[in-house]
This record gives C-alpha cells, structure tokens and sequence, in this order.
C-alpha cells in the first residue's frame, strides 16, 4: 500500500485504509472519501493535491492526504 500524498498524477488507485483520528475521518467522510473509494490523481505539485471521484473533483491537504493509504488499480 502507498500514501495517498506520494502519488504522482494520472494515477487511479482505491482508498483502502484512512489512519486518522476520528475528528479527520468524519471531515474525509463530508468530502466524500472513505474506504472502496476510487480516486484518480488530477494534481499533486507538494501542497494541496486534487483527486477526482467520478464528475466530482476534491481538494486534499497534504496533511490529510499523509493519513490515506491506496492500492493502485
């Protein structure tokens, strides 16, 4: 399994595991992320990355994203 924050872009992988406080799980959760997810990379340049999950496109903080854990499709 990787980190979400060492992905490059173009990437699609599936959220397997979120390694957070609860707090930090519930705010994943009101972005839509959770376990099963499948995000692609759309932007990861060392500050905020943007991941897309169908139509939808999602801005994560580097810190959040050091928290998920993916497996490549």
């Amino acid at each position: 399994m990787k980190l979400l924050s060492s992905l490059k872009i173009d990437n699609q992988v599936v959220v397997e595991k979120i390694n957070a406080t609860h707090e930090k799980k519930i705010k994943l959760l009101g972005l839509g992320i959770s376990t099963g997810v499948l995000l692609s990379i759309l932007r990861n340049r060392g500050g905020d990355m943007v991941v897309s999950m169908g139509n939808a496109r999602v801005s994560i903080g580097r810190t959040l994203a050091k928290f998920i854990e993916v497996g490549e499709l």
